[in-house]
């Protein structure tokens, strides 16, 4: 189930408690809105990567594996591998690592390829930042299927995608670091990412569609 390019919400399954990801997973089902789950090393050191499976059967969701991918070719292409393997559809690879280890994943075939060009946090700026347009080109030219740039820094977003035209966007840590539901879309990002926000909610599956609600209606 490949993620679409069009307005919508991923879920950012970072928490450690399995079976609090598991009964949410099963909560989502029907919810009203465009929703993918991301899934964290956070969540997937706690039980292996069965836990992907798992979570995609209760979901019926797209779900995206965010391993955090940076290594050479041959053992980013296994991480990779196994991830697909395990019920990804979508697995996130960090693109400062360069084109040999994209297309290396790309080359499987088994789902979407999702480079992250720049990051969030303030640190990203001593060396992402500096060589993000050049990772926005390499990425565009290979063809990658979707790219993460940051909700925090909306401005960087609307940059970046006029550089990145074909793929879909998706803007991390929207709530958690201050971002607001809808400004990364109005900047042109296809997807917003909360997570915290959500699953630590009372009504997890309410305040996924609230916010859902809130992010796309600012772009209407």
């Amino acid at each position: 189930m490949r993620l679409r390019k069009e307005l919508g919400l991923v879920i950012a399954f970072d928490m450690e408690d399995a079976n609090l990801a598991a009964n949410f997973a099963k909560d989502l089902r029907g919810a009203k809105g465009n929703f993918a789950i991301k899934i964290g090393r956070t969540l997937e050191m706690q039980t292996g990567k069965g836990i992907i499976a798992k979570i995609k059967e209760f979901s019926d969701l797209p779900v995206i594996y965010d391993g955090e991918i940076a290594d050479i070719p041959y053992i980013s292409k296994k991480i990779a591998k196994n991830a697909y393997d395990a019920g990804a559809d979508a697995v996130i690879v960090h693109g400062f690592v360069g084109s040999d280890v994209l297309n290396e994943i790309g080359d499987l075939g088994q789902g979407d390829v999702i480079a992250v060009v720049e990051m969030t946090h303030p640190g990203s700026d001593e060396y992402i930042q500096q060589i993000s347009e050049k990772i926005a080109e390499m990425v565009e030219e290979i063809g990658v299927d979707g790219v993460v740039l940051p909700a925090t820094r909306p401005e960087r977003v609307k940059k970046l995608v006029k550089i990145v035209k074909k793929a879909y966007v998706i803007s991390p840590e929207i709530k958690a670091q201050g971002a607001n539901p809808g400004n990364a879309i109005l900047n042109g990002a296809d997807y917003e990412v909360v997570g915290r926000a959500i699953y630590e909610a009372d009504n997890p599956k309410r305040a996924a569609e609230e916010i859902y609600k809130e992010a796309i209606g600012r772009c209407h």
